[in-house]
């Protein structure tokens, strides 16, 4: 392929198609946060899609690039963690979860495997660093004015917190966080023009302001462990250091009055204190803005021995010890003896409650409820139970509340180790161990080989990562494709970071690949002969077999995504045409014969246009699919007693009651049924939905 001239705006050569391939994946990422995360099927499976056939393209194209050993192996291990997930569905309790769980892994190996394959200059990596600050500023900015524009902001709020764009709150803040690890390696010297570096300055101040308004504990303990990574990786640790001081001085002032907002008594209240919020958010970008500028031209008339004295070593350590005693000593004086309360908060985090939570006033300064420790402690005894294999893919809400000692329906463990060792066992922590490490590890061995360029921009990819890892260890955010996209995004990008362009091939390889050419064989790595090399029959064969499965995979993510959008669509239809909704939850249940969320939906629909046939089928059917659902239990029971069932509606009763024995609705339920009394199941359904959407406001939990 001949040399990029100027002004032709497509790659030169395969493995720079491949580079541009992802920084489309990581603004796709960027786009599914602003559609609520990603989180619907409906949202992340036509992504997955065109991600996976991107890699498809990627793999078999002439002269594609090399990939490197721990590459492969991260990539295997990516394939058969996907496999181990999709075959969890055989053994799960609730099918449905399972399939769910195998279509974001699939994303999730797609992208690993594609940011693998290129090797990354410096050039590439900063520019890809740069495309995520970028678009996750705009999305900043973009969500702070929706807001404050909106007519009605409490949807986007729950607890006085903001959620959107994610639609979860800590998912929410985590997505700030990945981007403001790569804002301030941008600001501290990632990029070569002063104008840049006050405009990265700025966007950091944005995002970071924004993420106050989440005030999400787990995301500001994880952005003070990738800060950390970032400072003991960067060859511009004292540069770093500078730009985090200089954030933190011009947060300080405004965080009262964005902490604030969680104390609006009404919604008019919470509407002024969202517009008072975004007006501090854009005086205080002003302020890092003009501060930026100042410190630039200070820069300037600097010779360069001082500026790069501003970078180094001795500087950066000095800066960070100094930092650190400061830190300890106000510490120590705000809290008293450490030791003491830091047990203190950990015994709030894993023994108490959102009920101890006081409903006003800042969480990032407030008790630590949160029920995790309940959550834990049934992931756990769920891994004890099959250690080997997990009991399913996600498959974890239905065994929560049989065994919950809260009032929380959780869906996931809120911990991706806890939850795949629950799901899918040792087998697939192993397999996810290896994926992720794998390239972690080859990253920071090949650091040093690295240029300061290369070097500082690896550091700022890594500890994004981190950012994402640390978040997802104690809460569900790898259920966001839009944080765990971008994630592997950075994984993969620092795991073939390298100095240079990369070396030409030689003229060994060259003549290879010209006689594979004429073959019609394309030659899959840069080892220049040996028995690898495949015959044209057997690589024909394989690339069939891999478009098989990609094609039978596109398949299922297209009904697994296509379920998922019928299902939302009904929900929304649910209340002005319940019609509508009914034909559109029985397209859902059809494209997804393994969910029982859309029957159920359904069956609640046709009961109120007066089936009760249809009622009673819709409810056996989500049964048979989930057979652990207490609600839909709770709903057949209410049906046969209506039809004179009486022991057969006392006995789907009391299993609802097995499976869910601290909702007291059911109890309730059950003891009308025993008594004789008439049970009307609008107003059942009236008191769950009330209940939910009480605790959904008052605490913020999640689904």
């Amino acid at each position: 392929m001949a040399p990029r001239g100027p002004g032709v705006p497509w790659p030169a050569t395969p493995e720079q198609g491949t580079r541009w391939a992802v920084g489309l994946v990581a603004a796709g990422a960027l786009v599914l946060g602003a559609l609520q995360g990603g989180y619907a099927p409906s949202r992340y499976a036509p992504f997955a899609v065109l991600v996976l056939w991107a890699v498809v393209v990627a793999r078999v194209v002439p002269g594609r690039p090399a990939t490197s050993g721990p590459a492969r192996i991260a990539i295997a291990a990516s394939v058969l963690l996907t496999g181990w997930t999709a075959l969890s569905i055989t053994w799960a309790a609730t099918p449905g979860a399972a399939l769910d769980a195998t279509g974001r892994t699939v994303l999730y190996a797609a992208v690993l495997g594609l940011a693998l394959l290129p090797r990354w200059p410096a050039a590439s990596l900063r520019r890809l660093l740069v495309l995520v600050a970028a678009g996750a500023v705009l999305l900043a900015v973009g969500t702070v004015a929706w807001v404050d524009l909106a007519t009605d902001p409490t949807r986007w709020v729950i607890d006085g917190r903001l959620v959107a764009p994610t639609g979860y709150v800590n998912a929410t803040a985590g997505l700030w966080g990945i981007a403001l690890v790569v804002l301030v390696h941008l600001a501290s010297g990632g990029l070569r023009s002063p104008g840049g570096r006050v405009l990265a300055l700025t966007g950091a101040g944005v995002v970071l302001q924004t993420s106050l308004l989440s005030q999400s504990r787990g995301a500001v303990l994880a952005l003070v462990v990738a800060t950390a990574v970032l400072v003991v990786l960067s060859p511009h640790r004292g540069a770093v250091l500078l730009v985090v001081a200089a954030l933190a001085a011009a947060t300080l002032p405004v965080a009262p009055g964005l902490l604030d907002v969680r104390g609006a008594p009404d919604a008019a209240a919470l509407a002024d204190g969202l517009h008072g919020a975004s007006g501090r958010i854009a005086l205080a970008a002003l302020g890092l803005a003009l501060l930026g500028a100042a410190w630039q031209v200070a820069l300037a008339r600097m010779g360069e021995v001082r500026r790069e004295a501003l970078s180094s070593r001795a500087l950066g350590l000095a800066t960070a010890g100094t930092l650190a005693a400061v830190l300890a000593v106000g510490a120590v004086a705000a809290i008293g003896n450490p030791v003491t309360w830091v047990g203190d908060k950990a015994d709030q985090a894993l023994h108490g409650g959102y009920g101890e939570v006081a409903p006003t006033g800042s969480r990032l300064t407030g008790e630590l409820g949160s029920d995790r420790g309940d959550l834990y402690r049934v992931a756990l005894d769920l891994f004890a139970s099959r250690p080997l294999n997990g009991v399913g893919a996600e498959d974890f809400q239905a065994a929560y509340l049989r065994e919950r000692d809260s009032q929380e329906s959780a869906r996931y463990a809120h911990s991706l180790p806890l939850g795949v060792l629950a799901g899918i066992g040792l087998v697939g922590g192993l397999l996810l161990l290896v994926a992720l490490a794998v390239p972690l590890l080859a990253a920071l061995r090949g650091r040093s080989g690295l240029d300061d360029p290369a070097r500082a921009g690896s550091a700022a990819a890594l500890a994004a990562f981190v950012a994402w890892a640390a978040g997802a260890t104690w809460d569900w955010t790898w259920e966001f494709p839009a944080l765990t996209v971008l994630a592997f995004v950075l994984l993969g990008a620092a795991a073939r970071a390298t100095g240079t362009a990369g070396a030409a091939p030689s003229p060994e390889l060259l003549a290879v690949r010209e006689r594979a050419r004429a073959h019609g064989i394309v030659v899959p790595d840069d080892r220049p002969s040996g028995p690898w090399l495949p015959s044209r029959g057997a690589a024909r064969a394989r690339l069939a077999g891999v478009v098989v499965a990609v094609a039978a995979t596109t398949v299922v993510l297209a009904a697994l995504g296509g379920s998922s959008y019928f299902l939302r669509k009904g929900t929304a239809q649910s209340s002005q045409d319940p019609e509508a909704a009914a034909t559109s939850l029985a397209r859902a249940a059809r494209l997804n014969p393994l969910d029982g969320d859309a029957p159920l939906s359904r069956a609640v629909v046709v009961r109120r246009l007066g089936d009760v046939a249809g009622w009673r089928a819709d409810l056996e059917e989500t049964i048979d699919r989930a057979p652990e659902d207490w609600f839909a239990h709770l709903e057949l029971g209410m049906a046969q007693a209506q039809a004179g069932e009486r022991d057969a509606a006392l006995s789907t009763l009391r299993r609802a009651a097995r499976l869910n024995p601290n909702q007291p609705t059911v109890r309730d339920v059950l003891a009308a049924v025993e008594r004789g009394d008439r049970v009307d199941p609008g107003e059942v359904e009236a008191i769950v939905a009330g209940r939910l959407a009480t605790r959904l406001r008052s605490i913020g939990t999640s689904p």
